[in-house]
Parts: structure tokens; C-alpha cells; sequence
């Protein structure tokens, strides 16, 4: 409650108007996930009411473009606002359902980072099967423990800190190859009966999407941690290969990835420079100095996380106000 009001008195006093001044010549991208009235404690959906807020702020405040635009914008960068896209990843359902009836009120364009295997079968990403057994055990104040690579870790040892366990865990599962890491999970999903299924949107709402201004980039096949991945071949169907079965449902060139997880390494950017990609997507809560002075180039892309939490503390996100004081102090 106390921080809440902190950062209440600093948006009021104007200190994102402040920070929001030195981005010029910058780009700001926002990592975008679910838009849904769904509650989840360790990775929690912006609602439908507070993206509205959010996309009214930014058209207040920002001048909404879309990666294709950058190659104009290199051309002639005069806009007298600081430039930002919206991006998400997944494809969720709910996306369709609410985001997209509010970007085309607003006539935004953005852009949605597709798993194909989701698309395709409705697959449930790891991350998100892991989300729902934690909530799960959570509310129901279950004492979990995992058995990762010949160690045991329990809630036991987090005094009762579910986030800290958390997030221990999710940085443990992506260090390990794929096979070990689901099944840890199907284990938990078995011991618990839990079944972990999320609505995604299908090929044909994804189609609609990108008739309607959305521009649709890869976010890979199966949403693996790339980064633990040898097989080279595998990297290839991984990245490669699913940008060319989107680019066949959509009929687009697909030339954006977002990295699942924000985690990549040389091996993976060897083969993304034999691609037509030329947008990749990595988190790391900062900004992008723009315009871009090598268009043909392959652009690293830094994007800024956004979950939902007062409206406040989400705009001093967004003008890095928590990245510039992190060094300082824990927000």
C-alpha cells in the first residue's frame, strides 16, 4: 500500500513527464502478454480496462508505430513525439478478444509474436504450465517441492516467500533441455491433478489479426528455451522454419522474433543471419536509441515488461523510472 502511494505522489509530481523528455531520438518497446480479467500471482494479466488506460496514454504521449514503419522513419525521424510499439507475444485468445477491439478503436498498429505449435494444437507454453501449478498450490497452501538435476527444492526453504520460489525455480527450468524440463512439470500436473489448458488464438483469427493492422512476427515453433537447444537442425525448425509456415498462413513476410525468454546465444544468431528476419526481440527493461543508422542490418530490439499493476507505478515502467533506480534500490 505504501508503494503504491510512492509512486502515486511521483506520477502526480510529474516525474514521468520528467524521464519521458529524454527519450528523444529513442524507441520504446513494451512486451505485452495476456489482456484478460484472469488473475494469476506470479505472472498476472493487464486487464481489458487498464490496456484501455494504457493505450490512451500512449496516443497522448507517444507516436504508435509499427517495425515496418522504421525503414520510412529512418528516412525523415521528425516526429515531434518519442516513438513506441506495442508488442506481444504468445497468441492467447484473449488477445483477439479484447486487445484487438481496442487497437482498432484506437487505430494502433502492434505487433503479436506467434508460437506456431499453439496456433496449430492449442499448446500450453511451459511457462504458463508452470504459472498454474504454482497458483495452483498456492491457493491451495500446499507445501511443493521439485526434484531438479539431483537436488530437491522446496517451498520449505523460502519462509514462505512464493514469489522468491518462484522465480527461483523458472530460472532453474531454463537452463534444462526441453525433455527434462516438461517432465518436471507433467509430474507436478499429475501429483495434482491439474490441467493446464489456455485458449489460443487459431490460424485463422491470427490471419485476422494481420488484415486488421497487426503485424505478426515469429516467437518460434514450441516456444523452447533456445538457448539449451544443440541440434542445430532443431534451432533451424525452431526459428527458420516457423517464420515460413507464417508467412504462408498470412501470406506476409514475417521479419521479426522474439526470443523466447529473452535468451539467445552466437549459435542462434548465426542462423538468424541467414533469415529474412531482421527484427529481434529481447526483454531487458530499456530503450533503443533511434533511428536505426543500418536498416539492412539485423536490429537487436530491448523491450520493456508490462504486467498489470497500478496504473502509476505501470507508467514509471514505462519511462524507466524502476530501471534507472534499480541500481539503487529494489521496486
Amino acid at each position: 500500500m505504501i508503494k503504491q502511494h510512492l509512486f502515486r505522489f511521483l506520477s502526480l509530481k510529474g516525474i514521468s513527464s520528467l524521464l519521458r523528455l529524454q527519450k528523444k531520438n529513442t524507441l520504446t518497446v513494451l512486451s505485452l502478454h495476456r489482456i484478460s480479467h484472469d488473475r494469476d500471482y506470479f505472472w498476472n494479466p493487464i486487464t481489458p480496462e487498464t490496456f484501455k488506460k494504457l493505450l490512451q496514454y500512449v496516443v497522448k504521449h507517444y507516436s504508435v508505430i509499427s517495425f515496418a514503419d522504421i525503414s520510412q522513419l529512418k528516412k525523415n525521424h521528425s516526429l515531434s513525439k518519442p516513438c513506441l510499439i506495442l508488442s506481444f507475444d504468445d497468441g492467447y485468445y484473449d488477445f483477439y478478444e479484447h486487445a484487438l477491439p481496442l487497437l482498432i478503436k484506437y487505430n494502433l498498429p502492434s505487433n503479436h509474436n506467434i508460437v506456431n505449435d499453439c496456433a496449430t494444437y492449442n499448446q500450453t507454453i511451459w511457462t504458463q504450465r508452470l504459472n498454474t501449478i504454482f497458483n495452483y498450490c498456492k491457493d491451495q497452501n500446499i507445501c511443493i517441492s521439485f526434484f531438479v538435476q539431483g537436488k530437491t527444492i522446496s517451498f520449505e526453504s523460502f519462509n514462505g516467500n512464493w514469489i522468491k520460489f518462484y522465480l527461483v525455480m523458472y530460472n532453474l527450468l531454463l537452463k534444462i533441455p526441453k525433455t527434462e524440463r516438461l517432465d518436471i512439470l507433467a509430474k507436478k500436473e499429475q501429483e495434482y491433478s491439474i490441467n493446464a489448458v489456455w485458449k489460443m488464438m487459431n490460424w485463422e483469427q491470427i490471419i485476422e489479426c494481420s488484415k486488421s493492422g497487426v503485424e505478426i512476427g515469429c516467437h518460434t515453433r514450441t516456444h523452447d528455451v533456445l538457448s539449451t537447444i544443440n541440434d542445430v537442425d532443431i534451432l533451424h525448425k525452431e526459428i527458420i522454419q516457423s517464420a515460413i509456415e507464417i508467412e504462408e498462413k498470412i501470406n506476409k513476410k514475417v521479419k521479426i522474433l522474439a526470443l523466447p525468454n529473452g535468451k539467445g546465444n552466437e549459435k542462434i544468431e548465426e542462423i538468424i543471419a541467414n533469415s529474412e528476419i531482421r527484427y529481434v526481440l529481447y526483454t531487458g527493461d530499456k530503450i533503443n536509441s533511434f533511428p536505426y543508422k543500418n536498416p539492412g542490418n539485423i536490429n537487436s530490439i530491448y523491450r520493456i515488461n508490462i504486467v498489470e499493476e497500478s496504473f502509476a507505478e505501470m507508467i514509471l515502467r514505462i519511462e524507466l523510472f524502476h530501471t534507472k533506480i534499480r541500481k539503487y534500490v529494489y521496486v
